[in-house]
């Protein structure tokens, strides 16, 4: 039988969230701290004169049948309606927008329409990137931990080889791939609209482009649309606020609008002390840290090298307008049927002047069933750009900033500007003040954080753990949930999927 342990859980996004339920549903003692007001982290919320603002995700991959996040959701108690997408987003480059659509032999149709010029190569290319995504893709449902720890865990990995051993063996020689390796053996990598279409995706997904992209992850990143988008009935953050009600229910203790500022290591006892804002110190057996940021006196814990590579932020334009506008152009509020977003990648104007070689711009129509539409719109820029300017150089930026992403969005969505209602722009500034963290996006899919030097929950520290999209498996909501089940089962190790 399992020691019943007092666990400290910091960060309520999805990570601190699913192991928070997965730890308490054993019966163990669980308190979550959260420095918001509201769960979910980056797939939460936040609330503004009577308007919910979707802090960032609104759908996520792995709520199909079988799928990694339906899987803990269940496994935690949660069930709710996940709600497919046919047609989930449009790229649109310079000379060409590329529709981005579930079922694969539409998606072969589209590639070959709007890569004529390589159409074969192309799908030759997908193929191949299908192959291996599905393969890859089937060994995440058993949520086998990265570096795999346990001597059980490798009979898993084993027993899922034995299904299709010729798919793993073919799968050997590509282990040490870029995509740039997998592109240019179908000869496509001088073809520049596909390449900035991958690079477009990529940068989004995994953190990084095509040089730098780790081949095996990113196939899943790029192919995993064919497994299925998927929204939530009332929102993406439904999920959030039904994990919480679930942990609540399950016997945990939560704590919101709550920030860790401090953790003390006593040798004597072998626990942690952890220090809120609030002048109180609670006292653990494990903490997982599933925030994101660094705690005073735990410094050994954080993988510096992670933390070096994972300087993108954003800025980011909140904003809402009438429904009945977007209806007016021709779009249904309904995201099963209209792509839930743009990527716009047009120019290199706005690239060069927030150092986004790529300059993408990303535009999500949030779902919605009320008279108001909330659209954000966002781009990757490096968080150092920011932090240091004088008070006048700041503005100066950001106003630029705002007024290039507007220019773009008006491109897709014109008369945007003149029926926008509110407008509120963020940047790594806006993070670092709010959440305590310039960065976006998690560790990126490099062949060294991925698959060489996978970063575990597990840190150098005694009984002090990490969860989030910046450890194994990476960026997006259903990794981050991935880590945060890896973290649960590594204080309890007889935590299984049923």
């Amino acid at each position: 039988m399992v020691n019943r342990k007092r666990i400290g859980v910091i960060g309520a996004g999805m990570a601190g969230l699913i192991a928070t339920a997965t730890l308490a549903k054993q019966g163990h003692q669980v308190s979550l701290f959260e420095r918001a007001k509201y769960p979910g982290g980056t797939a939460g919320f936040y609330l503004r004169k009577g308007v919910d603002y979707p802090t960032g995700a609104t759908i996520s991959f792995g709520m199909e049948p079988g799928g990694p996040l339906q899987t803990l959701l269940n496994q935690a108690g949660v069930f709710l309606k996940a709600i497919p997408t046919d047609h989930s987003m449009d790229v649109v480059l310079q000379d060409r927008v590329i529709h981005i659509y579930h079922e694969l032999d539409r998606w072969y149709e589209e590639l070959a329409r709007a890569f004529p010029e390589r159409a074969k190569e192309v799908i030759l290319f997908w193929e191949r990137l299908h192959e291996v995504a599905n393969v890859v893709y089937r060994i995440s449902k058993t949520l086998i931990s990265m570096p795999i720890p346990r001597p059980n865990e490798w009979g898993q990995l084993l027993k899922v080889m034995r299904q299709s051993p010729l798919s793993f063996f073919h799968l050997l020689p590509e282990v040490h791939w870029t995509v740039a390796d997998a592109v240019n053996k179908y000869g496509l990598l001088d073809y520049a609209p596909f390449c900035r279409f991958l690079n477009a995706q990529l940068t989004d997904a995994a953190q990084t482009d095509i040089s730098g992209a780790a081949w095996l992850p990113s196939a899943i990143a790029l192919d995993i649309y064919r497994d299925g988008v998927y929204s939530v009935s009332g929102g993406f953050s439904t999920i959030s606020q039904a994990l919480k009600q679930r942990t609540s229910d399950l016997g945990a203790t939560l704590y919101f609008s709550t920030t860790i500022e401090e953790a003390l290591y006593k040798q004597s006892s072998k626990k942690w002390m952890l220090f809120t804002n609030h002048h109180e110190s609670f006292e653990f057996d494990v903490v997982i840290n599933a925030s994101g940021t660094s705690i005073k006196g735990t410094a050994q814990a954080i993988n510096a090298g992670a933390l070096e590579a994972n300087q993108w932020g954003a800025v980011r334009i909140d904003a809402w307008v009438p429904t009945s506008w977007v209806k007016q152009l021709g779009l249904s509020v309904d995201t099963t049927i209209n792509p839930f977003a743009y990527q716009i990648a047009t120019d290199i104007e706005i690239g060069e002047m927030l150092h986004d070689p790529y300059g993408a711009v990303y535009v999500t129509i949030h779902p919605s069933n009320t008279d108001r539409q909330v659209i954000s719109i966002s781009i990757h820029t490096p968080a150092s750009d920011w932090l240091y300017l004088n008070t006048e150089d700041y503005r100066t930026k950001k106003e630029w900033a705002t007024s290039a992403l507007l220019e773009r969005v008006e491109r897709i969505l014109p008369g945007f500007q003149k029926h926008a209602m509110v407008m509120r722009t963020g940047t790594p500034f806006t993070y670092q003040k709010y959440l305590l963290k310039q960065a976006v996006g998690g560790t990126p899919l490099t062949l060294y954080y991925s698959i060489f030097h996978p970063t575990s929950v597990k840190t150098r520290l005694p009984g002090w753990l990490i969860a989030g999209d910046s450890v194994f498996p990476g960026p997006g909501v259903m990794s981050a949930a991935i880590s945060g089940f890896y973290a649960a089962r590594a204080i309890d190790p007889s935590i299984s999927i049923d």
